[in-house]
């Protein structure tokens, strides 16, 4: 007994299901006569219904009078009928399916762009003239390859190419191949078959190679029934085209039917309506009617079910999914809950994603995936709320009393005191971070959702603490991270634990704040220097004995030695001098000249270089004494009595003081000046 097998999406397509529930509804609120410019869709049982509740078709608006109601088709018109009916008076209700706007859009926009407009599809069909009456500029069609041949187009002049959105798919992409082995490169191809018509085709040509007979239900003057007649009918030379069940056809599809075993298989036009489908399969088969078939051919779906779809159109608007179900589903912008970029950036083709279904209708499905992130958000709330789970989120704001965290789109708000253990000077510098926290207060429909982060880290660090406590002793060298710096020292986390790095053990050179040698944040090694951990207690260094600058002083700057220093800065009783970096000595006043020297800065300045010479050192008291005196040369004794002069000095027993000391100094240059005698 043969098996009869119906294509998946036999049937009404998206666009026209939608021009006829319009036509329904407009008739039904009118009350009156309405118009359709032009057949709503191509087929006659279709039409001959809606003349049945009021609604006639007119080939031209001649015959309308201001107030009357006309219903654009399904295929479109173009702009000048727009213009022609508003001028009219006529109330117009648009019946266009959403996917031929979109062309209509796309070839505004390419135009005014400066694109010469190119559109495959039959040049006589309804839909292709209001395609064209969008275009200022004549646009080009081609409706086969042949034509293809005598293109006559500049190989540089830019095209933009849209499709009728039932044209043969299979022949769309061997027609743009061949455009492009001709050379015109220049060409911006847009897809605009319709999804629905694609997988018509398609589902039409899987089922066509399996059966023994194939049967196509449709308009004879309906463009994609036809097109699915004729791809059907290429793998499957018993393939009947019939309207309805009373097509004279059905005798011999009956007939071909007893004769074959196997898979009929049965398609539709979109434009055929469910019950003229189901008229036919009652004819043919006396055991199933059409719910039955549905029912095994569709999955089920209802609001607020979870469903994957994948994606198979992506405007800026919205996004087409393929759910299993008879008719595809759509999600707006904003439903799909991204970023403000635009959404053929955030999705793509082919994409697999959970959706939740929002609302079924018999002509579409809602669905949103904004709504199952905030329901899973919500739960995931909810859970750290009961249970005290940890969350992780990225900081978006702050404020002086706390911060904001983005949770799966669900506004967070951490309090300052519950940011961290301690307390963090400028909560700005969180922005951008991702951060744990826990929930400890959900209001949802008052959108209201605290946070708290301190005891998350009091955890973390405990946990730290423990395993950094195995490791620490006197003497360790440990990495840390330098977490906060005060005027005399930074504190740093050592791992759940921290340590103070007071300022005089910054290092072997002189430190005037922290902030010279740290920043917070910063990774550094310490050495354990102290420890008392019943008082908390940790004190650190980063004075390491292998980078004291003291090493082999003794050597370097033996006393007698004659060394180079750099000036670097005055006391009241000398000058200090940079041997290298850490290694400072001292010219007390009195070494600095033979000459009087009343401060430091009437002979020195800072940042000089000298030369003196080491007089003294101690290596344990790290102190250097060094002179310049030592390397001036003696004074004559001509200069006593200015040198006396200098000192100011008064009472007798200081004179004497200054001449004994400088009668050595006379005696020899007397000396050196006597006349030698012949």
């Amino acid at each position: 007994m043969p098996e009869i097998r119906l294509a998946k999406t036999a049937g009404f397509c998206f666009g026209v299901r939608n021009a006829v529930e319009i036509a329904e509804k407009t008739a039904k609120e009118a009350q009156k006569t309405v118009y359709t410019y032009g057949p709503l869709i191509h087929n006659q049982s279709v039409v001959d219904h809606l003349e049945k509740i009021g609604i006639y078709s007119v080939d031209n608006l001649d015959a309308l009078s201001a107030g009357d109601t006309v219903i654009i088709r399904a295929h479109g018109v173009g702009r000048a009928a727009y213009e022609e009916m508003e001028a009219k008076g006529l109330t117009v209700v648009d019946g266009t399916c959403p996917r031929v706007q979109m062309i209509h859009r796309i070839v505004e926009e390419q135009e005014q762009a400066g694109q010469r407009i190119l559109i495959f599809g039959d040049p006589t069909h309804p839909e292709v003239r209001g395609i064209a009456g969008w275009c200022k500029t004549p646009p080009l069609i081609v409706s086969e390859e042949a034509e293809l041949d005598d293109f006559a187009l500049d190989l540089e002049d830019p095209v933009a190419l849209v499709a009728q959105t039932t044209f043969n798919q299979y022949k769309f992409l061997k027609m743009v191949e061949k455009l492009k082995n001709m050379g015109y490169n220049k060409i911006g191809v847009f897809s605009t078959i319709c999804h629905a018509t694609k997988k018509h085709q398609d589902e039409a040509v899987a089922l066509a190679e399996q059966a023994s007979v194939m049967v196509v239900i449709g308009g004879k003057h309906s463009s994609n029934t036809r097109k699915l007649y004729e791809l059907c009918k290429g793998l499957c030379p018993e393939t009947y085209l019939v309207e309805d069940a009373k097509d004279p056809l059905m005798q011999e599809v009956l007939a071909s039917i007893q004769l074959h075993d196997g898979i009929i298989g049965v398609t539709a036009g979109a434009s055929t309506p469910d019950y003229i489908m189901q008229e036919v399969l009652g004819t043919m088969s006396e055991n199933k009617n059409f719910e039955e078939m549905l029912n095994e051919t569709f999955r089920e779906v209802h609001s607020r079910d979870i469903v994957k779809g994948t994606v198979v159109q992506v405007n800026e608007a919205e996004i087409v999914f393929d759910i299993g179900y008879k008719c595809d589903g759509t999600m707006t912008k904003d439903e799909f809950g991204g970023t403000d970029e635009p959404l053929e950036q955030q999705v793509h083709v082919g994409d697999v994603i959970d959706v939740m279904v929002v609302k079924v209708g018999d002509s579409e499905v809602t669905l949103s995936r904004r709504r199952l992130l905030q329901n899973k958000a919500n739960a995931a709330l909810q859970d750290s709320l009961d249970n005290k789970t940890v969350l992780k989120g990225v900081v978006t704001e702050s404020f002086d009393n706390g911060i904001v965290v983005l949770y799966e789109g669900v506004k967070v708000f951490i309090p300052a005191s519950l940011v961290d253990v301690r307390r963090v000077a400028d909560l700005s510098t969180l922005i951008g971070q991702e951060v744990s926290f826990r929930i400890i207060r959900l209001q949802p429909r008052r959108r209201r959702v605290l946070g708290d982060r301190r005891s998350v880290i009091a955890e973390e660090n405990a946990a730290k603490r423990e395993e950094t406590l195995k490791t620490l002793e006197i003497g360790a060298r440990v990495k840390g991270t330098v977490k906060t710096l005060t005027n005399f020292c930074a504190f740093v986390d050592l791992g759940g634990i921290d340590g103070m790095l007071h300022i005089s053990e910054m290092g072997w050179n002189v430190v005037r704040h922290p902030n010279q040698v740290l920043k917070e944040g910063q990774e550094i090694e310490v050495l354990i220097k102290d420890m008392n951990l019943e008082k908390n207690r940790i004190s650190l260094s980063t004075r390491f004995p292998e980078t004291n600058p003291w090493n082999g002083v003794e050597e370097e700057f033996a006393v007698g030695t004659v060394v180079e220093g750099k000036v670097v800065r005055f006391a009241d009783f000398g000058a200090f001098v940079e041997l290298k970096k850490g290694v400072d000595a001292l010219i007390h006043i009195s070494h600095i000249s033979r000459k009087f020297v009343k401060a430091p800065g009437d002979v020195l300045k800072i940042g000089d270089i000298v030369q003196a010479k080491v007089i003294d050192l101690n290596t344990e008291q790290k102190r250097i004494a060094l002179s310049l005196r030592e390397l001036e040369p003696e004074e004559p004794a001509e200069f006593i009595e200015e040198v006396i002069d200098e000192a100011d000095l008064d009472g007798a027993e200081i004179v004497e003081e200054v001449i004994e000391e400088a009668a050595p100094v006379v005696e020899e240059a007397a000396e050196e000046a006597a006349p030698v005698e012949e």
